[in-house]
């Protein structure tokens, strides 16, 4: 056929299905254009809506004609409805009315709510409204989550004030991810598909009570019209003095049909650091000293993808899986150069170090929803599997008067197995929960260790060492939520978790039975006194127990003097948090807080003879108290800034006569964003912002101070389907990291300074309905975090 006719077919078609529409020109009191004003049209199931543009006027295609209810948004706030029947197409004007709408209003089965603040405490968490900041638009998820009261968010790690290891979820439904390979999937992830983000600090007894960090949960925008879209993004950082860059690339496409909702995402990268550091042990009364200058260099490259898929049976049943694979083989080489002095004899040594490693992850999961009645009630069922296999090729030298050469084969196999079930029943004032689950981790780990002689590998059957580890977790929980009256709300719950594990060491003949079974409760309290005020109070007690690397007694060798090792009795640690909070109006957000913890441990030193090597143990319990306080300011129309204060008190008392407490003392990190936008339609945005911490203590550890600064700019380009950003990141090159460990007879002064100035810059193109968000539902399966921690 010929192309012409088939593109005169193709417009005349399209034509035809777009016979029906509704069009406009959207005006204020003072008859000027209403520029960025959302127009939506609802008609049963189905919502289209246009934004105007820099004159006020909008356009919507639809699919037929019909009676359907109109709403005009402006800044999230509803100012017009009405009722309206479309015949073919429809010339339609509006003035938008002064007067707001209603909170929360229903016309005909459909709920309207008016613009919600950008703060607001609910009863166990604090909400942070992404959709109304102008500044959080335009960027991919981690850079929102940077924005976002209490947590600290990078390209290496996402952390909430005075905690870590935090847990992120999407729609309430936890990453199977940990590491690099949660930071790529997030880059997948556009902020203007985000409706808000919640962060738990004090997570509710539905979720694991693994983890003193408590969960961020994303929440994407609801699915407002059937079709497809895509994006393609890329990035790249380029370092000063380096002749290396880091790159990314990923695609992302997402289907939304009336039954069917699917979502992929491919990535690729290739990320390169390198750092400077010492590590200098100094002796108490005496002259003895261990000190290391080390350079390291991590050539990071990975590949993964991500298919999610919904089927919606019937209005009552939904079905779905998930499925990741990442795929990684980062390349790590060292130098080091030692000086030590034991009993006034003094020696120098060099050793080096060529890690070759591939690791791949599969983590797949199937869930089946269950609607109960018309108060949301539902059954979740829930299957969850989780294979790692890592394997590395690792050559070490130590150079004395004489070279000692050697070669290392650990094999990782990690398997883990989860199945839950979860109730929630409601009530006219009352939300229940309640939940069964079963979880079976096993761990086979080989240390195959060779020494290099005349360059053949010869076993070291004295240094090698297979290590087996079987957990079993069993948990049952139960929650209510209840509302007292119009200005409280209550939630309380109950956890139990009783586990029983074991661990295999087969060369050093250790093996280790632990079980135990504990109760986490949880408890929740908030007043909310008016529109402007809210107050709440909570309290929960977690449990964190270590990462399977730490319990693995292998010895990692770094030089023939030096090594890490994992310790097979470390037990769990456990914490109390109890928290006091308040928001004011719309952007002011107070919280002060305590947490206890019990049996917490880190890493300490060791020098035994002409030997010195790093284990992980149980040693101190701490004490902390603190406040923070965020505010988001966006009076003028060209700037939104965000403040963020975190200020505590840290007491620790170690009970291990191999550490010693560092001394209590008051610690502090600060967060600064700023957003210039220099036009109207604030698309082109200056972005100035600045962290830092003061100097604080946890353990046995004194971590010096440190802050960083970065200046760019952001560029929403073609409708905002184009988006570009450049920004300068450390522009002073001062993040560093810098600190004291505390023994009783020496104290180790450590130091670490990467490339963290950079210019980056990432392009992200969308096409297709930006309206569809494809299959948007996680499935828990809190274990697989554990598989991503190492000594």
């Amino acid at each position: 056929m010929n192309k012409k006719v088939v593109l005169l077919f193709a417009i005349a078609s399209s034509a035809f299905m777009s016979a029906q529409s509704i069009e406009g020109t959207i005006t204020d009191k003072s008859h000027q254009p209403a520029i960025d004003t959302e127009i939506l049209l609802t008609k049963e199931n189905s919502k289209f809506s246009a934004i105007t543009d820099e004159k006020g006027k909008f356009k919507i295609p639809l699919k037929e004609d019909g009676n359907y209810i109109l709403q005009i948004i402006k800044d999230g706030v509803t100012t017009n409805t009405e009722n309206i029947t479309i015949k073919g197409s429809l010339l339609k004007n509006v003035e938008i009315k002064e007067e707001k709408a209603p909170a929360e209003q229903k016309i005909e089965g459909v709920t309207m709510t008016a613009k919600k603040k950008l703060f607001e405490r609910k009863v166990d968490r604090l909400v942070f409204n992404v959709e109304n900041s102008v500044a959080s638009q335009g960027i991919d998820a981690v850079e929102a989550l940077a924005k976002t009261p209490m947590v600290r968010a990078t390209d290496d790690a996402i952390s909430i004030a005075g905690k870590s290891n935090v847990a992120i979820m999407v729609n309430d439904r936890l990453l199977n991810l940990s590491g690099q390979e949660m930071i790529n999937y997030l880059k997948t992830l556009r902020s203007d598909d985000i409706a808000k983000i919640e962060v738990i600090t004090t997570p509710p007894a539905k979720y694991e009570a693994e983890g003193k960090s408590g969960l961020i949960n994303i929440v994407l925008k609801k699915n407002t019209s059937l079709g497809w879209n895509g994006s393609l993004q890329t990035s790249g950082s380029y370092y000063w003095n380096r002749p290396a860059v880091s790159t990314r690339s990923g695609a992302s496409f997402n289907y939304q049909g009336k039954k069917l909702s699917i979502t992929t995402n491919l990535s690729l990268g290739d990320n390169f650091w390198e750092q400077k550091s010492y590590n200098y042990l100094t002796g108490k009364g005496n002259t003895d000293y261990w000190n290391t200058d080390s350079r390291s260099s991590n050539n990071y490259r990975y590949k993964g993808g991500n298919v999610k898929g919904e089927y919606k049976i019937n209005d009552k049943n939904l079905i779905g899986v998930n499925y990741n694979y990442s795929y990684s083989n980062p390349i790590e080489q060292a130098k080091n150069y030692t000086q030590r002095q034991t009993d006034n004899i003094q020696q120098n040594f060099y050793s080096d170090s060529d890690n070759r490693n591939i690791r791949k992850v599969h983590n797949a999961t199937a869930f089946y929803d269950v609607k109960l009645d018309t108060l949301g009630s539902k059954l979740s069922l829930s299957a969850n599997v989780m294979l790692n296999n890592a394997n590395a090729k690792n050559f070490y030298n130590t150079v004395t008067d004489v070279t000692s050469s050697s070669f290392v084969n650990p094999i990782s196999q990690y398997k883990i197995y989860s199945g839950q079930a979860d109730l929630e029943k409601n009530f006219a004032k009352i939300k229940t929960e309640a939940g069964l689950k079963y979880t079976s981790i096993k761990n086979n780990s080989y240390f195959n260790f060779f020494d290099i002689e005349n360059g053949q590998n010869i076993r070291n059957t004295v240094r090698s060492n297979d290590f087996f580890y079987n957990e079993q977790n069993y948990a049952a929980y139960a929650s209510t939520n209840f509302k007292i009256n119009e200005k409280w709300d209550a939630k309380a719950g109950l956890r139990y978790e009783y586990t029983n594990l074991e661990g295999i060491s087969v060369n050093d003949n250790i093996t280790t039975n632990i079980k135990y079974g504990k109760f986490f409760p949880t408890a929740y309290l908030s007043y909310k006194a008016n529109d402007n005020n809210t107050f709440s109070v909570n309290y929960s007690r977690r449990i964190s127990r270590p990462y399977f690397g730490n319990l693995n007694p292998f010895k990692y060798i770094i030089s023939e003097f030096e090594y890490s090792t994992g310790n097979p009795y470390l037990l769990p640690s456990f914490s109390d948090n109890l928290e006091f909070g308040y928001v004011l109006k719309n952007n002011f957000n107070i919280t002060a807080y305590y947490n206890y913890n019990k049996d917490d441990s880190d890493r300490i030193q060791v020098v035994e003879g002409n030997q010195k090597y790093s284990i992980v143990k149980n040693f101190y319990n701490e004490d902390q108290a603190g406040i923070n306080i965020s505010y988001n300011y966006n009076k003028l129309k060209w700037l939104e800034s965000n403040i963020f204060v975190n200020g505590f008190y840290a007491k620790s008392k170690s009970y291990d006569p191999q550490a010693v407490a560092a001394a209590a003392g008051y610690g502090a990190n600060f967060n600064f964003d700023n957003n210039f936008f220099l036009n109207k339609e604030k698309t082109v945005t200056i972005m100035l912002g600045l962290w830092s911490n003061i100097p604080n203590r946890s353990g046995n550890t004194y971590f010096n101070g440190n802050f960083s600064a970065y200046s760019g700019v952001k560029l929403n380009l073609m409708q905002k389907n184009l988006m570009i950003n450049l920004y300068v990141n450390d522009l002073l090159n001062t993040n560093r990291e810098k600190g004291t460990e505390y023994y009783p007879n020496y104290d180790v002064e450590y130091y670490g300074k990467g490339i963290t100035r950079n210019v980056y810059l990432s392009v992200t193109y969308k096409f297709g309905n930006n309206n569809v968000k494809g299959a948007t539902k996680q499935v828990k399966f809190e274990e697989s975090s554990r598989a991503g921690g190492g000594s």
